[in-house]
């Protein structure tokens, strides 16, 4: 592997503005117009944080108001039961 490089089938986790418009499956200029991640500037590089974009189309998609959250232990979730209600 050459220095600088990801191994094959890594992804970087940030991205150019047209790599985020790909991974979007936007235009660039679909991108820049409607897309609202903030980017981070990094030197004179201006890249888009790959899990924001994540959350953001989570977001736009209502994905992230369909999960629902269960903070009971595995153990409770596989014997279908919850310790606090004893249900």
């Amino acid at each position: 592997m050459a220095k600088g490089r990801l191994a094959a089938g890594l992804t970087p986790r940030l991205l150019s503005k047209d790599a985020a418009a790909a991974y979007c499956g936007v235009s660039p200029t679909h991108f820049e117009a409607h897309v609202k991640v903030e980017p981070i500037a990094w030197g004179r590089r201006t890249l888009w944080d790959k899990p924001a974009l994540d959350h953001w189309l989570d977001q736009l998609s209502g994905l992230a108001h369909a999960v629902d959250i269960d903070n009971r232990s595995i153990a409770e979730r596989l014997n279908g039961r919850d310790e606090d209600t004893g249900r």
